[in-house]
């Protein structure tokens, strides 16, 4: 039966799962896709069954998370419960019944996305923990690690900043450019804490598209063939930074974004 971070949900059946869940984790803009549309065609050459998935795609609520979201009228505690609504619905009909089948699921983020979220704009770290505890445990977690800094060039440069990945529902600046660079900052941190907590596997996203395909391949031939999980390699951070953040996780806030506090329903967003 395949593991769980605390509880199962009734009726959902996590015995002979023979498929491999593997996550691909980062913050906005990082590279996720991309990674994912060239790994898919690998692990088919390979002759093996693949599933995709990703936020926002259910069909329960994927449709109404991206309409709620045009609006910017949820608060965060109601968009949260948004997601994990979309979670369920793909875990229970998707991610499930493929890794019954045999599959390799790659998932575009996984809860983790979710906690980091949530704990940015205030709410209570070990409540959204609780309500995730459902989320099976994958059987690998590569986390495209990259610096704000190396960020922002690829996003001026592709799609441009948005109200959302910009985290400009918690207002950190009237500047765009600014609520960016201060919201990014502060996920990344959770990012950070959440790494270790859940033990990533860490993939500089800072170099180029083909050497991160490489290095991500090659972690995940390691678990098709049920080698020891072992780390890639880790990128060195300031210990502040990991200190800051715990310290701004056990507050309920980050430390650069100013979030409403914990237990009130805001019209803040995604």
């Amino acid at each position: 039966m395949r593991e769980t971070y605390g509880v199962v949900l009734p009726g959902m059946n996590l015995v002979d799962l023979t498929g491999k869940l593997i996550v691909i984790e980062g913050t906005d803009g990082v590279g996720r896709s991309t990674q994912i549309n060239l790994l898919k065609p690998w692990l088919e050459q390979q002759g093996r069954a693949v599933l995709e998935t990703g936020m926002t795609r259910s069909s329960l609520a994927g449709g109404g998370i991206k309409q709620a979201k045009e609006g910017h009228t949820l608060g965060r505690i109601t968009l949260s419960l948004f997601y994990t609504t979309d979670f369920t619905d793909r875990l229970e009909n998707e991610i499930i019944p493929a890794l019954r089948a045999g599959f390799v699921v790659l998932t575009d983020r996984y809860t983790y996305s979710l906690m980091a979220r949530a704990i940015v704009r205030g709410i209570d770290p070990a409540w959204i923990r609780q309500v995730y505890s459902f989320a099976p445990k994958p059987d690998a977690v590569f986390y495209l690690r990259i610096g704000v800094d190396d960020l922002i060039p690829r996003v001026v440069f592709s799609r441009g900043f948005d109200y959302w990945e910009s985290g400009m529902d918690l207002h950190p600046s009237e500047d765009m450019y600014e609520s960016f660079r201060k919201y990014q900052t502060a996920l990344l941190a959770q990012f950070d804490v959440l790494g270790e907590e859940f033990a990533f596997d860490v993939v500089d996203a800072s170099a180029d598209i083909r050497t991160v395909f490489e290095r991500l391949r090659a972690g995940i031939a390691r678990v098709l063939s049920g080698e020891p999980r072992e780390p890639l390699f880790a990128v060195p951070r300031p210990k502040e930074t990991v200190e800051e953040a715990a310290k701004a996780e056990e507050a309920g806030e980050a430390k650069v974004v100013e979030a409403p506090a914990p237990n009130k329903v805001t019209a803040a967003g995604e």
